[in-house]
């Protein structure tokens, strides 16, 4: 077995010099601060919150799609899409521990009790504005502004995109791992060495990289941004979607995810082992039009460079209901509404939406939100591009406390043509959600 070096090696032990001299600089960072301890004095408290997603939706499925033994062209269905119960605790100053628990995806293909699983256990320190550590089981992540947050979402989920691995190399987004993060002036970091989970694995194929199954290396990630207005809080990992208008933001951002040796495939019938690299670049924007009547803009953009490894490519199917395949008729995508999401190559993600006036300026509550969003890939395994598009509109009951979202989205279907991967045509899926936050 020959390992592929090239230049991504000087790049990652060059970012493992950078990460231990950030973290030497965090050392320094120590000294007292007066103002920031007057600032942090607190009692000590425990906070419960919770939030569920409820999903009733119509799909047009892939060809070939099967529920149980029937095949089906289309399907009606109801879901539980997330539900989460979260307990923050700050036992003493500095010190925060969160514990959450919930449950993903349930639906009528569930048969047994659904489990609430352990999501999120981890303890922070925070030193003082510039300097917080902490580790656990959590979805602190690098690459890009979201890590896994719906709650605050411009339409009905976050972009696919950035799901990357979940649930090959991480469940349900979280992997064990430590994290360091702060705010330097307008300058807001988080750096993650993050200790994966073994992923699904299958043998090596000719000029296609999948996930091998050997000892797995750890998982270096790490994002910065530039704030020009208000500053965003890094309390959470995760960032939000849109502020409705409550602030003026504008971030801009780049990120980095590396892990060696996580896939593997064959050339020229020699085994040979491909490291991630994920790459990416943001720029977020939030402001409001209109305090009194309630109006504002939101505009985010993300490019991306994926390299998996030759030919990698992931199908996605969020929340599928298929659970089977008749295979004489199947495409590439698989069943249900899966489609290619993630893969090496470059890949564009646009969304926008505005808030349109209260209904009553009075009570300044209910309000509509229509938005868009759109990722446009180049992935090399694919002969054209793979272009997926959302149209939304919220119902905003209490902003995104009491909503409702309703959400159409367009996907394209891949057959073989020849020895090309090409678009024959496209399905819809639709969506109406309910989101309510209990805090």
């Amino acid at each position: 077995m020959r390992a592929n070096i090239s230049i991504f090696s000087v790049i990652r032990n060059t970012g493992l010099l950078f990460l231990g001299m950030i973290l030497a600089l965090g050392m320094a960072l120590f000294l007292p601060d007066p103002s920031f301890s007057q600032e942090r004095k607190q009692d000590k408290m425990i906070r419960f919150s919770a939030y569920a997603q409820f999903w009733a939706r119509y799909t047009m499925m892939n060809p070939g799609s099967r529920i149980n033994e029937s095949r089906v062209a289309n399907t009606a269905d109801l879901s539980l899409r997330r539900f989460r119960v979260k307990v923050t605790a700050n036992p003493i100053d500095h010190l925060m521990f969160v514990v959450q628990a919930g449950t993903t995806n349930l639906t009528s293909l569930s048969h047994s009790e659904s489990p609430i699983e352990l999501l999120d256990a981890y303890g922070e320190y925070q030193f003082n504005k510039r300097l917080s550590l902490g580790g656990g089981r959590s979805n602190w992540k690098g690459l890009t502004r979201f890590a896994a947050g719906p709650g605050s979402t411009l339409l009905y989920d976050v972009p696919f995109l950035i799901l990357g691995n979940v649930n090959r190399t991480d469940l349900t987004l979280r992997n064990l791992n430590l994290f360091a993060k702060g705010q330097l002036g307008r300058l807001d970091y988080r750096l993650i060495v993050a200790k994966p989970y073994i992923p699904v694995t299958a043998k090596p194929r000719e000029g296609i990289a999948n996930f091998n199954n050997l000892k797995v290396k750890p998982n270096l990630s790490a994002y910065v941004k530039w704030q020009f207005f208000e500053k965003e809080s890094n309390v959470s990992p995760i960032s939000a979607g849109t502020y409705l208008g409550k602030k003026k933001v504008l971030a801009i951002g780049i990120g980095a995810e590396y892990q060696k040796d996580l896939l593997w495939s064959l050339n020229s019938r020699d085994t040979v082992l491909n490291s991630m690299k994920l790459f990416s670049a943001d720029v977020f924007f939030d402001t409001p039009l209109n305090k009194e009547t309630g109006t504002s803009l939101n505009i985010f953009a993300a490019a991306f460079l994926h390299d998996y490894g030759p030919g990698y490519i992931r199908n996605l199917g969020i929340n599928n209901m298929a659970n089977g395949m008749d295979s004489k008729i199947a495409t590439f995508n698989g069943a249900g509404n899966a489609y290619p999401v993630v893969g090496t190559g470059k890949s564009l993600i646009l969304q926008s939406g505005v808030t349109l006036p209260y209904f009553n300026r009075r009570t300044r509550k209910t309000r509509l939100m229509p938005a868009f969003g759109i990722q446009y890939s180049r992935f090399d395994h694919l002969s054209d591009p793979m272009f997926s598009y959302d149209l939304g509109l919220s119902l905003l009951l209490r902003d995104h406390s009491s909503k409702f979202v309703f959400n159409a989205q367009n996907r394209p279907i891949y057959n073989t043509q020849g020895t090309a991967l090409k678009v024959t045509e496209r399905k819809m899926m639709f969506v109406l959600m309910y989101h309510i936050n209990i805090d």
